[in-house]
Order: structure tokens, then C-alpha cells, then sequence
């Protein structure tokens, strides 16, 4: 063991405080730059607090250069909103989008927010000014789309009949129904979408697509449904993703079998895995109700002591036996409702 002077143990502390005194200066110089970078303002933040009250000069300026835009806009679910005189001036009418008319028209600095030049992220934090109630600038980039690189005006549009937001967006044409060969129904779009839901989102979602094709599916292709009623498009913290709560959403249509039950199926009552899906698939598959398999397989995937002796040849539930697979009031094998 080498034993240490007094000199050697005062410098080795020396060397220690240095180290943990440079930590320390490492850690809140992170912070401060982490802080300044969430709390940068955007691109239209910037716009909007460099605007003056007579750099707002109201929808006529924008006509002489945008009329059929300005025209569009008469038609859209935005126009009651910024038709509002007691709004304040950067929330009224074209302006209240795009920046104060005036510094656009200033030849020395055309500035102007652009939603369609804009980087993704600038453009959904132009959008959430107004609308952060439906989502908060956090929550959207925890959001997959703000991870997928999209934005709000790669989905909707904010001028109607307008088709140049999509092409410029995903350098793409205009949505076409993937779903041609089985969409039966028609559904007007809403919330200023693109196209209607079902097309907008399977422009993206293709393999999803493919499962509405199958035998067994649940009713969208037929417009008896949309992916919202499943999927939050918009998570925040009070409405996280509809799927992270299987039975809590399947039981809104499927309330035969929300229970409770005296005895529940540890799937249905939510206890580990996947809950619903631990047997069914919830796009589409080639097994009647949606199940993973149409065999005794799909109940050996957790039951694999039963696989080789328990009245092989037969399913589970078909055979007349364990008839109650969600859930019994009267039996913990499920033999009975």
C-alpha cells in the first residue's frame, strides 16, 4: 500500500474540487443553453413582436396581389374566428396568419410567414398560437407526426379547394383514395383536412391500408368509422394516444364486454400485455372476429400446457366449452357467460 504525505492528500483534494467545481459549471451551462433553446421564440413569434398597429392594414391589402386566396379563405372554418374585431390585431383576418401586411409589402423587408416555405417546426409553431389548446408546443413534439418530420398543413388545409399545399408539402399529387378498391362510402372531409380522414391518413399509414382489405376488419372502408374514433391525433396531456388504453377504447362499441365479471380474462381486465390485442388484430385480419388466429393456437400462445393433450382438434370456444372468453359471472374457467 503506498502511504500519502500531507502535500500529496491536500493536492490530490485540490485536484477533486477542481474536477467537481468544473462539473458543476458543465451542468449549468447545459441548462442555460437547454433553457434558451426552449424558450427561443419562432420565426412568427419574431414577425409578429417586431409589428407595429399601423403595419396591420387589413384583408384589402393582401386582395390586389392574392384574390382567389383571399377568396378561398371566405369559405373556410377559420374566417368567423379572425373576422372578430374585438381580436387583437395579430389575430385578424390574413395577418392573423401570415404577419402584418405592410412589412410584407415593404420592399426593403418582404417578410412574410410562409407555411408552405416554412421548416416544419416553424410552421407548427406558427399554427399553435392560436391553437394550443388542442395541442401545446410540447406535446406536439413528443407527438409521432412533429417526429415524422410533418407539420399542421401537411393535413389540413387552411385555404379550401386549395390543391398547391399538399404538392408543395410532399412533393406529391393531391391525395387519391387508397382504399378504392373496397371504400364503399364516401366522407366529407372536416377540420379542414385535405382529403377525408380515412384518405389523408393512409397516404402515410399504407400497411394499415392493406389490413382494411382483409375478410374480417373493422367497418372503415365501408365509412362507418374513422381512424380518430381510435387513434387521438392530437395526444395531450388530459387525451394521451387512445391506444396506450386497449379495453377503455375497444369497450366504447364493445360494451358486451367491458364486465365487470366475477372472473375476468387477465387480457380483457388489463393486467399485462397487450389487453385486446392480445388476441385480436385491430385493423383487419383474415380470421372471423378479427382474431390473431381461428384455432387453438391463438389460446395456446399463453395456454401452452394445454397445446398437446387438451381435446386436440378443435378451438377453445367453438368446441362448446370455454364460451365466455372475455369474461364469466359464474365460472373462473369461462365455461359459462
Amino acid at each position: 500500500m503506498i502511504k500519502l504525505g500531507s502535500s500529496d492528500k491536500e493536492y490530490i483534494v485540490r485536484i477533486e474540487a477542481v474536477i467537481l467545481a468544473a462539473g458543476i459549471a458543465t451542468f449549468l451551462v447545459a441548462g442555460v443553453a437547454a433553457n434558451q433553446q426552449k424558450t427561443a421564440p419562432s420565426q412568427a413569434q419574431k414577425i409578429f413582436a417586431r409589428a407595429k398597429a399601423d403595419d396591420f392594414m387589413g384583408d384589402s391589402g393582401c386582395n390586389d396581389c392574392h384574390a382567389k386566396t383571399v377568396e378561398a379563405f371566405h369559405g373556410s372554418g377559420h374566417e368567423a374566428y379572425m373576422k372578430n374585431p374585438n381580436a387583437p390585431l395579430e389575430k385578424q383576418g390574413c395577418e392573423g396568419c401570415h404577419g402584418a401586411g405592410y412589412i410584407h409589402q415593404s420592399e426593403e423587408n418582404p417578410e412574410v410567414i410562409s407555411f408552405r416555405n416554412m421548416t416544419p417546426k416553424e410552421s407548427s409553431a406558427a399554427c399553435l398560437r392560436c391553437h394550443e389548446s388542442t395541442l401545446s408546443e410540447r406535446h406536439w413534439k413528443l407527438s409521432s407526426h412533429s417526429q415524422a418530420d410533418l407539420s399542421c398543413v401537411s393535413c389540413h388545409q387552411i385555404h379550401p379547394n386549395s390543391d398547391s399545399n399538399w404538392v408543395t408539402r410532399t412533393g406529391k399529387a393531391p391525395p387519391q383514395n387508397p382504399k378504392a378498391v373496397v371504400h364503399v362510402a364516401k366522407v366529407k372531409p372536416k377540420a379542414l383536412l385535405m382529403a377525408d380522414e380515412v384518405t389523408l391518413c393512409g397516404q402515410c399509414h399504407a400497411s394499415e391500408v392493406a389490413k382494411f382489405r382483409l375478410p374480417s376488419h373493422h367497418p372503415v372502408p365501408e365509412g362507418e368509422m374513422v381512424c380518430s374514433e381510435c387513434h387521438s391525433v392530437h395526444p395531450t396531456k388530459s387525451s394521451k394516444g387512445k391506444v396506450a388504453h386497449t379495453k377503455e377504447n375497444c369497450v366504447t362499441c364493445h360494451s358486451q364486454f367491458e364486465g365487470p365479471f366475477a372472473f375476468e380474462h387477465d387480457p380483457v381486465a388489463g393486467n399485462g400485455g397487450e389487453g385486446c390485442m392480445e388476441c385480436h388484430k385491430p385493423h383487419g385480419s383474415g380470421n372471423p372476429k378479427m382474431l390473431k388466429a381461428f384455432s387453438r393456437g391463438l389460446c395456446a400462445q399463453c395456454h401452452t400446457e394445454k397445446l398437446g393433450s387438451h381435446y386436440p382438434g378443435r378451438t377453445c370456444w367453438s368446441s362448446g366449452c370455454h364460451v365466455a372468453t372475455h369474461g364469466s359471472n359464474s365460472s373462473q374457467h369461462f365455461l359459462q357467460p
